[in-house]
């Protein structure tokens, strides 16, 4: 089971919804949470300026200070972020409360990436929201937060969208990969048998195409997880989403990489189309 459940937060609306995932779930498998607030370093650090004159033949550059006033300027932004800060970990404290969840709360500056990168380690799950404070401007490549964080975390990550729903009913992408594999057993180690049901899907291109089941599906026979097993030919990326629609699923299980390791690649994979578009929250583990 898991012992610690991390949610990273600036605020935004996702963000709280993700703290609501990562309360939920804490609650069901009696796991305590962890919400990281990360002030944002490039909003708060005073920019250094360089300048460099076409005499300057050795190429080297002049330093110029900035203005006295910039550095109170950058001084109450930081200031006034922190006490953004305070107000949304004392929201998530008071929700924890009443769910009976227990909650520490940490305030970190630096790139939001990196900070929530390497809290996750102290936890089993990390839990961020699709989309940040940045969330009005439309993503088209590979390069936000959630996906940085998802390529170099070393634990699981749960994607969340913008509005909550209890998970009950989990949809499982089975691709034959060991990635899947892990991804599986993650799932069931972690959360046990709090699922309603698990939805085994297997796409192919071609009907004839298949997997052996036999050994996972025995797997979740033997930890209680009550699943079904679902069988479509297409293309993942568009397959997926359609079968979790029609399926009722309220969550994806997904590992980061299928039989083609791309986890450093996540552009165009169906991981990242996953990450980036689904409506519902998105479990990738590795």
């Amino acid at each position: 089971m898991i012992g610690q459940i991390v949610a990273g937060i600036d605020g935004s609306l996702n963000s709280l919804t993700a703290f609501q995932y990562a309360l939920d779930l804490a609650r069901r498998v009696k796991a305590e949470v962890k919400v990281v607030f990360v002030v944002d370093s490039r909003k708060t650090d005073l920019p250094i300026i360089y300048a460099a004159s076409h005499f300057d033949y050795g190429f080297e550059r002049v330093y110029i200070p900035p203005e006295p006033g910039l550095k109170g300027f950058y001084d109450r932004v930081r200031h006034d972020i922190r006490a953004f800060a305070e107000n949304c970990l004392a929201l998530c404290r008071k929700d924890a409360e009443a769910a009976r969840v227990p909650m520490t709360a940490l305030v970190r500056e630096g790139l939001p990436s990196g900070v929530l990168t390497e809290e996750a380690r102290s936890g089993d799950l990390l839990v961020l929201g699709q989309k940040g404070e940045n969330a009005h401007i439309e993503r088209a490549i590979v390069g936000s937060t959630t996906e940085d964080v998802v390529r170099s975390t070393p634990r699981p990550v749960l994607v969340c969208p913008a509005s909550f729903r209890s998970p009950q009913r989990v949809l499982f992408p089975y691709d034959g990969s060991s990635v899947a594999e892990i991804a599986l057993q993650f799932c069931v180690n972690a959360f046990g048998s709090i699922w309603d049901e698990m939805v085994v899907l297997t796409v192919t291109e071609e009907m004839e195409d298949s997997f052996p089941f036999d050994t996972e599906l025995g797997y979740l026979g033997t930890h209680g997880i009550p699943y079904r097993l679902v069988m479509e030919t297409g293309k993942p990326v568009d397959t997926i989403p359609r079968v979790a629609k029609r399926e009722k699923a309220d969550l994806i299980l997904i590992g980061a990489h299928g039989r083609h390791k791309i986890r450093d690649y996540l552009l165009g994979s169906t991981a990242s189309h996953l990450i980036r578009k689904s409506d519902l929250p998105v479990l990738v583990a590795f």
